[in-house]
């Protein structure tokens, strides 16, 4: 029996599937070749689209060295005490020094109350807690101390915040706490919130009686003393505060000349005058010796007049006061033990000192209540400034000195100095950020324009990804002039000269350590010569540090003052590089001619699969049908043998 054979469908022993390969093989070579060019299309456009994007990051980065916010206005400050006062400067901020000294920081009330049991209970009631001018109230239903914590933080938004510390496993305390600081906004308590503050150990009645000055002001002469007495001990523990004005102004010295002695005066000796004539008597004479001319004592400046005087009778020496200004100074007494008088000790010869609005307060004593466990206590921020006394409700002062906010964090032991210079860093940073999207687009530029696999090897920072497909669009854009163009208008612009404000200005990059540095030595490095922008970063740091507003210049320069730019390496390299990135730019055009072509391609290979799929459907039925006709003449072929071999006689 003869093999069945199948067209499409078993292989055929007539070899046809081969033969339809073959011949679809000729047919596909159109197809072939407009997917080629599809792809060299889609390689070529994302090559444009990664120039344009490399393209707008330098013009980006330029703009930023020559913009409004240019990283040349920015300021830093620095403190010679960073632990106790610091500063932030804006771009508006001079560049100056000036001298802080910090009292002390501003503060918050925080009251602890006494141990209270552990299942204790808050009553119902209507609660009022006031922070300065703010309140907070709220009815409470009664319950356990943390629902009433809780509920009391829901309301106290910026104002006041409450918590529970466990102190032994069966009690525990309540901390309140003002959010606010500032002498102005201490914290009280009304209504229930009164009666729970109290019984709780908050805070308690204040009955004991403030300590009077006697008397509240006094003046002394020069090389003068005095005492202004304390009705009673101001006694450490009580962390007291005394507050006083001081004045030191000069006096007129006394004029002591030769004639000046410390003999008896006998006054002048008289005369008498008779019919126009006048008879002087002698001067008397006394039998002593003549005595030498006073000599005017040695001139002494002192500024420690003030002291306090403790219990023991010891002087303890108070802050000198500098300078002939009214000064106002707030003193804890905490820090000098119990003392119980302020004495004024005027050694100086030509100065007198005036001493005034003396008293000594309790910073604790908010009405009529004291807080029982302070914490802390509400209080002002107390610095000087340049010698001048300042007061403010908060730690962050940003009013003082235009420009410039100032931080306190603690007292200081002395005047610290506090620098606003320019933020050379950042502007460092800046040009290095700069130079790296120049050269990145140097490299790009010349990756496609060149065929030499030396310009990927150098670039010892690309990635291996990176690498790779550098290697994949080497040199696909091989003298392409608007890119080569591009390039060259790059290396001029980097090269060139530009106007500065004056004379001993920065003129070119090389100045601040910016350049090719295309020869090196006794020879020339291949890759040095490809144009790609290096640094001297010693030479970059000593030009920022000493010629700021010349290196702003260099990258953007008002030349005619109308208050617009234009000129400089900035707004140079912005000026050549728009007209490509921009919307309906020369880069935005080849890529949109590239997305034509890619369209009309891929419709073309459309159009050439569906004529190659007719074209084999074809060709497999005409010689499906021959494969048939075939297999007929062989089936009558086998018939007429079969058919002879039955008839032929044996």
């Amino acid at each position: 029996m003869s093999d069945i054979s199948i067209p499409g469908v078993t292989a055929s022993k007539y070899k046809t599937d081969e033969l339809i390969e073959g011949l679809m093989k000729v047919e596909r070579i159109p197809r072939e070749r407009a997917n080629t060019e599809l792809e060299e299309y889609r390689e070529q456009q994302t090559a444009w689209r990664e120039v344009n994007q490399h393209s707008i990051t330098l013009r980006d980065t330029a703009r930023k060295l020559f913009s409004y916010n240019n990283p040349f206005s920015e300021k830093i400050a620095e403190s010679t005490n960073e632990r106790a006062v610091t500063a932030t400067a804006t771009r508006e901020a001079l560049d100056q020094s000036f001298r802080v000294s910090v009292t002390q920081t501003a503060a918050v009330d925080s009251f602890l109350s006494s141990e209270i049991p552990r299942d204790a209970k808050v009553p119902e009631g209507h609660y009022v807690f006031g922070v300065g001018e703010g309140t907070i109230e709220f009815n409470w239903k009664g319950g356990t101390f943390t629902s009433f914590v809780e509920a009391l933080n829901r309301r106290g938004g910026s104002l006041l915040r409450a918590s529970v510390i466990q102190i032994t496993p069966e009690t525990r305390s309540l901390l309140v706490e003002s959010l606010k600081t500032g002498a102005n906004n201490r914290l009280s308590f009304s209504d229930a919130a009164l009666t729970f503050a109290l019984e709780n150990g908050i805070i308690k009645k204040n009955d004991e009686a403030a300590i009077a000055v006697a008397p509240d002001a006094l003046q002394t002469g020069a090389t003068s003393n005095g005492i202004i007495d304390f009705s009673r001990t101001a006694r450490a523990r009580d962390s007291l505060v005394l507050e006083y004005t001081v004045t030191v102004t000069d006096a007129a010295e006394t004029a002591i000349t030769e004639e000046t002695t410390d003999g008896p005066d006998l006054g002048k000796p008289g005369s008498i005058e008779f019919k126009g004539i006048t008879i002087e008597n002698l001067p008397s004479e006394t039998a002593l010796a003549e005595s030498a001319p006073q000599v005017p004592p040695e001139p002494v400046t002192d500024n420690s007049v003030l002291a306090l005087r403790s219990v023991r009778g010891v002087a303890l020496p108070l802050p000198a006061v500098e300078g002939d200004q009214k000064q106002s100074f707030r003193i804890p007494l905490a820090e000098y033990g119990d003392v119980d008088a302020l004495l004024i000790q005027n050694r100086n010869t030509h100065r007198t000192v005036s001493v005034e609005s003396v008293k000594i307060i309790d910073p604790r004593v908010a009405g009529d209540y004291v807080p029982v466990n302070p914490v802390s206590v509400a209080g002002d921020a107390e610095l000087r400034y340049e010698g001048i006394s300042v007061t403010r409700p908060t730690n962050s002062i940003d009013d003082l000195v235009p420009g410039i906010t100032i931080e306190l964090h603690e007292p200081t032991e002395k005047q610290e100095t506090i620098s606003i210079k320019p933020d050379t860093e950042t502007a460092k940073n800046e040009i290095i950020s700069f130079v790296a999207q120049y050269n990145r687009l140097l490299a790009e530029l010349n990756i496609l324009t060149q065929k030499r696999p030396e310009i990927i090897t150098e670039l010892q920072y690309f990635t291996d990804d990176e690498r790779a497909r550098a290697e994949e669009k080497l040199g696909i854009f091989f003298g392409d002039t608007t890119l080569n163009g591009i390039k060259a208008s790059l290396q001029r612009i980097t090269s060139n000269i530009y106007p500065a404000p004056d004379q001993s200005g920065v003129t070119s990059l090389t100045q601040i350590g910016i350049s090719t540095k295309a020869t090196a030595g006794g020879g020339v490095e291949a890759s040095r010569l490809r144009g790609y922008l290096e640094i001297d970063e010693k030479k970059l740091d000593e030009v920022l540090s000493s010629s700021m507003p010349q290196v702003k210049a260099l990258f953007g320069y008002d030349t005619d003052r109308d208050l617009v730019v234009d000129s400089g390496v900035g707004h140079a390299i912005d000026a050549q590089i728009t007209p490509y990135v921009q919307t309906g730019g020369i880069f935005a055009t080849r890529t949109n001619g590239l997305g034509t072509r890619i369209t009309a391609t891929e419709r073309r290979i459309t159009q050439l699969d569906q004529q190659l799929e007719r074209k084999e459907a074809d060709l497999r039925n005409k010689y499906g049908q021959m494969e048939g006709a075939l297999r007929s003449l062989e089936q009558q072929s086998d018939s007429i043998n079969n058919f002879n071999r039955q008839n032929s006689p044996k």
